[in-house]
């Protein structure tokens, strides 16, 4: 393996109106195996984090014009960045200052001076928070799935058996030739393949999708199933 592959696959926008305060900490977190990408104001931040892949916002707090509060709002508005993770870098650790910070949206901060460990510490505690959080939706998700699953089946269930019986029943009474027959064939393995649809949804162990249309997604039953 090589190290590029031994890296975390995480982007960290670093913010600072301060270029060698940015030349540092993107030393520190490239050192660290993140890949960083930079930014000098509150509105370059948002433009930024909206241009490349982001999936942390490091962000200095005090800055001219837009200041980094404002600009972690701001994120949190826009659909592409909201899901960020942003954390404050901030020499103002009282109690009104984090007060804001946390109300617009951030999750930790890390005190100025940066200490290389505080802050890598942080981020990666950062990231696997959002890891963990995700893995819980996903779970939900496909709990969800498996209740759908088992109400779709058990209420198709007994319509079927009754169509599939009936079927069968009208084929008895017909010769293989006559057309109505081939027609009920068609029927009958319809209804067949119907009742081993449901018998996968009662078989799904994971949850996985397909694309669909319109950017939709379904349930990949195959996919879904088996060990």
């Amino acid at each position: 393996m090589t190290d590029s592959e031994k890296r975390p696959s995480y982007a960290i926008l670093v913010v600072d109106d301060d270029a060698i305060n940015i030349k540092i900490i993107q030393s520190i977190l490239e050192g660290a195996g993140y890949e960083t990408h930079s930014a000098g104001s509150g509105r370059e931040c948002i433009k930024n984090a909206s241009k490349f892949k982001t999936d942390l916002v490091l962000m200095d707090i005090n800055m001219p014009g837009l200041s980094g509060i404002d600009a972690c709002k701001e994120l949190k508005r826009i659909e592409k960045t909201r899901e960020a993770i942003v954390i404050f870098v901030t020499a103002n650790t009282d109690d009104l200052t984090l007060e804001e910070a946390f109300d617009a949206g951030g999750m930790d901060y890390v005190r100025k001076p940066i200490n290389r460990i505080e802050m890598l510490a942080r981020i990666k505690s950062a990231l696997e928070h959002r890891e963990a959080a995700k893995r819980l939706a996903e779970e939900k998700k496909f709990e969800a799935v498996l209740a759908t699953a088992g109400g779709v089946c058990h209420e198709l269930n007994q319509p079927l058996q009754y169509v599939m019986g009936s079927v069968q029943l009208l084929m008895m009474d017909l010769e293989e030739e006559n057309p109505v027959y081939e027609q009920l064939e068609k029927v009958r393995k319809q209804v067949e393949r119907m009742g081993l649809i449901t018998r996968k949804l009662m078989e799904i162990t994971r949850y996985r999708t397909m694309d669909y249309v319109n950017g939709k997604s379904i349930i990949d039953i195959e996919q879904s199933t088996g060990p």
